[in-house]
């Protein structure tokens, strides 16, 4: 399961980072999905190794633009590309309405099947074939959420053990039960849950949009592996703006992160100001002083690899 970082600046872009857009994808499907899509993302795209044509899932956290500007060229660079599978745009009624009207206005027919979810309405998780995805509340200045995904399809593998200590003979009921088919076995009726576990332990990692209070989301956190959520100032740099942000700075997300034993905390959405070459020194330090797990600071095209757990 990787994590693919194709913008990580707030607000606009700027010569080294792209705005907010984040692309997930997993080992034993093609299929992958994106977490907000600001301006120029499809250009992200283009210079990754990530497919137009497999995109399976849009998220979009809020109605800001630079976490949806980038949606109307891409969802028309894909159909003029000629992609065919559906595509899943979770995201504000606002902004559904808003792509449907740009759409509607430019005279753009999709090639492909756009299947829309409003935020609103989802009632707390959606689910699909190789991930689930939970909804988080967030607070910023408009209606903000987070996304929860946790890995799904995980091959099963075969208690030997077990079976050999019930005199179980080998055959082709064994692939059978490792694919999660109950079997007839001497009369026997033998429960695939019985004597399979699953090869690793499911991955999850929560992607944020815009927040301010890194406290929303504690109950969603005790299991996860990889925490992103956005830095956009160092604190003391927040309270000099000079108006209300809706946005967090690096030590309360890292003493979130550190007092709920998150492995792995990746900062991103900073700030222009810090986009010169020594500029994220000051979000590093002070994330450092709270947070004593792995921290990313994540750059653009950075892909960080979620390994897998494996169950014996």
């Amino acid at each position: 399961m990787n994590i693919h970082f194709l913008g990580t600046s707030s607000g606009v872009p700027s010569k080294t980072r792209n705005t907010s857009s984040v692309g997930i994808t997993f080992e034993r499907t093609k299929s992958w999905l994106m977490v907000d899509c600001g301006e120029a993302t499809q250009q992200q795209l283009l210079k990754s190794d990530l497919s137009f044509f497999h995109i399976e899932t849009i998220c979009i956290s809020h109605v800001h633009g630079d976490h949806c500007y980038g949606l109307p060229g891409l969802l028309s660079t894909m159909s003029m590309n000629g992609k065919k599978s559906a595509l899943n745009l979770i995201a504000p009624k606002s902004v559904i309405e808003w792509i449907n009207m740009t759409l509607k206005m430019s005279h753009t027919q999709l090639s492909f099947d756009l299947l829309t979810h409003d935020i609103e309405s989802i009632n707390k998780q959606i689910e699909f074939e190789s991930y689930d995805i939970e909804l988080i509340t967030l607070k910023h200045r408009v209606p903000s959420y987070g996304f929860k995904f946790t890995e799904k399809n995980i091959p099963n593998k075969l208690n030997i053990e077990k079976l050999r200590n019930e005199g179980i003979e080998s055959g082709p009921h064994f692939n059978l039960l490792q694919k999660g088919e109950d079997v007839i076995f001497q009369g026997k009726t033998l429960l695939s849950k019985a004597y399979t576990y699953p090869s690793w332990t499911a991955r999850r990692v929560i992607i944020c949009g815009d927040n301010e209070k890194p406290a929303l989301l504690q109950s969603y956190c005790n299991n996860i592996d990889l925490l992103v959520h956005e830095a956009t100032f160092t604190h003391s740099d927040l309270h000099q703006v000079g108006f209300h942000t809706g946005h967090s700075d690096a030590k309360r997300v890292a003493e979130f992160a550190q007092m709920n034993a998150i492995p792995n905390l990746a900062l991103t959405h900073f700030s222009v100001r810090y986009h010169g070459p020594h500029g994220l020194a000051k979000i590093k330090n002070e994330a450092e002083i709270s947070y004593k797990g792995n921290l990313i600071l994540a750059d653009d095209f950075q892909v960080y690899n979620i390994v897998k757990n494996e169950m014996h």
